[in-house]
């Protein structure tokens, strides 16, 4: 996966030096084609040219290492981590700043462990209670919102562009556990563990490429293709463990009770359908 993100930005660059390098005067005029991402004319007025962008995508290496080692050791369980989650994004942004354009973003994916195994420890030293079969449901569920910065340096068709954006996201993390019932002394109950919502902060640098298509969609407005890597920082510390901890008979260590720390966050690869509308400019006398 980084190796597909330095690919992502070996080719943006790339993008970026054949732009800076063949730049011609293109600033548009009135009834001239509309190209993505190219140099903005200025406009009388208040109206700013605004983009939408709707984009599907994955993030990848969520890392909750020292949540999911203990949920092996002392819980018996298979899973090592999330799996890569299949998310959405929306995104509004206007060219305040010629050709860099500052907006908002939001974005959901939801991350999940879902696994049914049989509780045999092996070595005493780890038994917390005698043999049961649990199912294992565990849910990450984010939606970071952030404010960006985006900046397309060139006029053309096909053009790179770098970005950043800070903000808040929501992460709501839901664990429940089901036991088959037992009489034997130590056993455990079924029971949720945890759900809980945590405001973190959210922090995001990406790169990427637009393909503008070559037809108008109507008026003053087009169409383009994206295809963009970024990494997004939104890290969430809670007690996860902390009630399944209290749901041993048996003395559990210490550290179960304390905070745990996952980044919710990872390297994202997204793809992306934008629209850019540019208001008509005024006449004189207009």
């Amino acid at each position: 996966m980084r190796a597909l993100l330095i690919c992502i930005v070996l080719i943006t660059t790339q993008v970026l030096t054949f732009g800076q390098t063949t730049r011609k005067d293109t600033s548009a005029k009135a009834g001239e084609p509309l190209i993505m991402g190219a140099t903005r004319p200025a406009y009388r007025g208040n109206l700013k040219p605004v983009r939408v962008e709707l984009s599907a995508g994955w993030t990848f290496g969520i890392d909750a290492d020292a949540f999911f080692k203990d949920y092996q050791v002392v819980l018996g369980g298979k899973a090592s981590g999330f799996d890569a989650p299949v998310g959405f994004g929306l995104s509004m942004s206007s060219y305040q700043l010629g050709n860099a354009s500052i907006g908002v973003s939001a974005g959901y994916y939801r991350a999940v462990v879902r696994e049914n195994y049989d509780y045999k420890p092996r070595l005493s030293d780890t038994s917390f209670g005698p043999p049961q079969n649990i199912t294992q449901n565990i849910s990450l569920t984010c939606i970071p919102a952030v404010l960006t910065i985006d900046y397309y340096p060139f006029a053309r068709q096909f053009t790179g562009y770098v970005g950043a954006g800070v903000g808040l996201g929501a992460a709501t993390f839901v664990w429940t556990e089901e036991i088959t019932s037992s009489q034997v002394i130590g056993a455990r109950t079924s029971g949720e563990r945890y759900n809980d919502t945590h405001l973190v902060p959210a922090f995001s640098v990406r790169s990427g490429i637009s393909l503008g298509l070559d037809d108008e969609l109507g008026a003053n407005i087009r169409a383009a293709l994206t295809i963009e890597g970024a990494y997004l920082y939104m890290p969430l510390t809670a007690p996860l463990f902390a009630a399944t901890a209290n749901s041993f008979v048996a003395p559990t260590p210490a550290r179960l009770k304390g905070d745990y720390k996952i980044q919710t966050g990872g390297f994202q690869l997204r793809i992306g359908f934008s629209i850019f509308i540019r208001p008509p400019p005024k006449t004189d006398g207009k």
